[in-house]
């Protein structure tokens, strides 16, 4: 089996392994499944000038009897693409698709390209499932008994391969199984095959020392609005801190790791779990960043970070106004104030942690005052020294605010009006711009809600809010 990460940040001169695959590939070779084959197009193709086809050629150069596709919503303009060119060469090849996009989409994405089956969330088991399945003749009807996927029922997908036809149109029913039972015991799971990557030279050329992505946990306890997490990991799974510290000195000792990026949506959630890590992490001597809720943080864990060597955290404040915290559901702790957060802020400055704090403008029912509230808070942090980050909202699919304000949702290209984006940097659209156009209706960055204040007035306060915080923002 191959499984790809397609490409996405072209130029980009520092990239991380590709977590998700790594785990995927490990899991596999676990299961005894020896030939598996991770291809990192998003390192391997560096430039944007014919993308496709020179996926097409590294693909098919593995040979794969089974292929598999990361697919986030930033990919998926190119893997809808990607799959309709691959099956036209390879029509009996079963593909498969996973990712945040492909689950949320999985019904829209099997029409949109001829792919046989989305396997939804998280994919050790499901996986390993599903290719025994397809190892047998009459696949396609075994399928049913694999739970938490969506798949053609009828014929294989190379009867419509290539065709612009949805798959309810060419006689093929599209099927969605009863949902998979989360993986309770994450310490289970091998760690990442990044042995099946290139060598980390290739991710990050100038570094002395690597940075590697580590997920402490799965998932989020919180339910924000503008957020899926929680709905694709269902809830919040913990790995022991143990388990985590041990792939920590694994990273250190086969890797010469020298950074450890923590993504878990929150790292501090759970208190007595976090305490513990962090106890641990401080014998590690290993600096890391993490992401962390402004309420789930305070003077005595500013204290930990700093002892176990945490050198960045981020926070999402999303708006400085508590009316839109509500609204977007950030569910913030009693007692969590602005001047709370500003306090906070300087407790991480004067430990040696350097934060960087998150806030979104564009929020159904909005008010142009309580847009400049939150650049107004913004400008105050950065004068401070923290990091400070402006965005638009973004209408990510799959999102309960963009079911609940769907009527607020205004067709405006970010990039052209505003110089703003979220998903497609300038490389990537450069890259993908016929595909951009064709699947406009996927693209996130073509859209954006309607607030009080209006679209214009949002996009002006933003390019005004770039200039006062000029340096301030990192897109990455």
């Amino acid at each position: 089996m191959t499984l790809v990460n397609p490409p996405w940040q072209f130029y980009s001169p520092v990239k991380l392994m590709p977590l998700g695959l790594s785990y995927l590939g490990a899991a596999l070779r676990e299961e005894g499944r020896s030939q598996v084959t991770l291809l990192d197009l998003n390192v391997l193709i560096s430039g944007p000038k014919g993308v496709l086809d020179r996926a097409t050629r590294l693909v098919e150069a593995t040979k794969p009897d089974v292929l598999g596709l990361s697919c986030t919503t930033v990919q998926a303009p190119f893997v809808i693409e990607f799959v309709r060119r691959f099956k036209q060469g390879n029509p009996g090849v079963p593909v498969l698709l996973g990712g945040i996009h492909a689950s949320s989409g999985a019904r829209e994405m099997l029409d949109l390209c001829p792919a046989d089956v989305v396997v939804h969330s998280e994919g050790e088991r499901t996986l390993a499932e599903v290719l025994s399945v397809l190892e047998r003749d009459d696949w396609t009807s075994r399928l049913a008994s694999v739970s938490g996927i969506t798949y053609r029922s009828g014929r294989p997908s190379r009867a419509g391969a290539g065709t612009e036809a949805p798959a309810s149109s060419s006689g093929v029913a599209i099927v969605t199984t009863e949902a998979r039972v989360p993986i309770e015991d994450l310490d289970r799971l091998p760690f990442p095959a990044y042995d099946l990557l290139p060598p980390m030279a290739r991710y990050q050329p100038l570094a002395r020392k690597p940075v590697f992505s580590v997920m402490a946990s799965r998932g989020c306890v919180h339910h924000c609005a503008f957020c899926s997490g929680s709905r694709f990991w269902h809830g919040q799974r913990w790995r022991s801190p143990e388990n985590v510290i041990a792939e920590v000195k694994w990273l250190q000792s086969d890797y010469d790791a020298g950074f450890i990026r923590f993504e878990d949506d929150d790292l501090l959630v759970r208190r007595s779990w976090a305490d513990r890590l962090l106890d641990l992490t401080r014998e590690a001597r290993v600096p890391f960043s993490c992401f962390a809720r402004l309420d789930t943080t305070g003077p005595d864990t500013v204290a930990k970070l700093a002892a176990a060597a945490c050198a960045e955290v981020y926070h999402g404040l999303e708006s400085a106004s508590p009316r839109l915290w509500g609204l977007l559901r950030k569910d913030m702790k009693s007692g969590v104030d602005l001047d709370r957060c500003r306090r906070l802020i300087r407790l991480e400055l004067d430990a040696g942690i350097i934060p960087t704090v998150s806030a979104i403008i564009g929020i159904p029912t909005e008010t142009r005052d309580e847009m400049r509230g939150t650049v107004d808070f913004l400008a105050q942090l950065r004068a401070m020294g923290a990091r400070v980050q402006l965005w638009i909202l973004t209408p990510y699919p799959d999102t309960d605010i963009v079911r609940d304000w769907k009527d607020h949702l205004a067709e405006v290209d970010r990039w052209e009006r505003f110089g703003q984006f979220d998903v497609f940097s300038e490389a990537a659209r450069d890259a993908y711009r016929g595909l951009v156009s064709k699947y406009r209706h996927l693209v996130p960055d073509f859209w954006m809600f309607s607030n009080e204040a209006g679209v214009e007035e949002t996009g002006r306060l933003l390019v005004e809010a770039r200039r006062r915080l000029i340096g301030a923002f990192d897109f990455v």
